[in-house]
């Protein structure tokens, strides 16, 4: 769908969302775009960077925001096309949302009136807001380990804790990757436009930058306290594996001492001392309590029963 969302005297503003094969020879033939630069914003594995093509005016910026899913958040690139003094933003359902931030971001940057913004600081306005989100989800994220690692007091640790962690260094993983291409992105933008650009225009980018800056300090912060919290995890479930290990060794050696026992005298050996008594089969037993206890005793003193 082609939507036309705002027409002011600058530019216009057109949103792409879940562009179909008539569209796209529609943006060709009616808007004068070219096709390598509509596909480049249409892939959904596009990797974030700046295209341009000066014969044809347009310049490509591909950025990952935050992608919305049921049950896990990621990230997904999101194309915006400045052309013939226009701009179009090019997204998929996951990532549609953000023609309402564009269009009402919530944040402290000033936006100039409509009959002077220009499409360059419009669209820098609304990104501070996108990239203000990865900072919201990686705060929801530090909430949700706090969650798992408050769990540790508990005796009883289960595998659902190592998948929660785990998906939340995937999902941190997404972030970080995103943050890291998208601050070297606005990096790159800033050199190429510098001599071009009005003063507010790169105040407003610098904005946009040191927030994306923020939100990956956060998210590299966050990766590695998430990390520990794992680490540690494994480590407890690794001493509570040895210490039933440790219980089964005991075990099995006190209770080889009935073995021992019971095997002398099934032998049925005259000479062994008891062995024809008629109280024989009591005195086994006693011989068989004792030797347990001496060897749990011996086990005891050695620090076999410690955790």
């Amino acid at each position: 769908m082609i939507d036309t969302v705002k027409a002011v005297k600058n530019f216009k503003w057109y949103h792409v969302s879940n562009l179909t094969p008539a569209e796209h020879q529609r943006l060709i033939s009616e808007h004068h775009l070219t096709n390598e630069m509509i596909n480049y914003a249409v892939d959904h594995n596009e990797s974030v960077r700046m295209e341009y093509d000066h014969a044809a005016d347009e310049a490509l910026m591909v950025i990952d925001v935050i992608s919305y899913h049921p049950k896990n958040v990621e990230t997904r690139p999101i194309g915006i096309l400045f052309a013939h003094g226009d701009v179009y933003t090019f997204t998929h359902e996951p990532t549609d949302y953000i023609k309402t931030v564009l269009l009402e971001p919530q944040n402290q940057q000033v936006r100039a009136a409509d009959d002077d913004i220009s499409a360059f600081d419009f669209i820098m306005t609304g990104l501070y807001s996108l990239m203000t989100r990865y900072v919201d989800e990686i705060t929801d994220i530090n909430r949700k380990r706090r969650v798992i690692q408050a769990q540790f007091a508990d005796k009883k640790r289960t595998t659902q804790q190592m998948n929660d962690l785990l998906h939340l260094q995937t999902q941190m993983i997404y972030i970080q990757n995103s943050l890291a291409n998208n601050h070297a992105m606005l990096d790159n933008y800033r050199t190429d436009f510098k001599k071009t650009l009005q003063d507010f225009e790169l105040e407003h980018i610098d904005d946009v930058r040191v927030e994306v800056g923020q939100a990956e300090h956060m998210a590299n912060l966050a990766m590695e306290v998430i990390n520990s919290v794992s680490d540690a995890l494994g480590n407890l479930s690794n001493r509570d594996l040895n210490w039933t290990m440790k219980v089964l060794t005991v075990y099995s050696i006190v209770l080889t001492v009935p073995t021992i026992v019971s095997g002398f005298y099934g032998e049925n050996v005259k000479w062994l001392p008891f062995a024809a008594a008629q109280s024989g089969w009591w005195v086994t037993l006693v011989i068989t309590a004792v030797l347990m206890a001496v060897v749990s005793l011996l086990l005891l003193l050695s620090g076999f029963f410690r955790k």
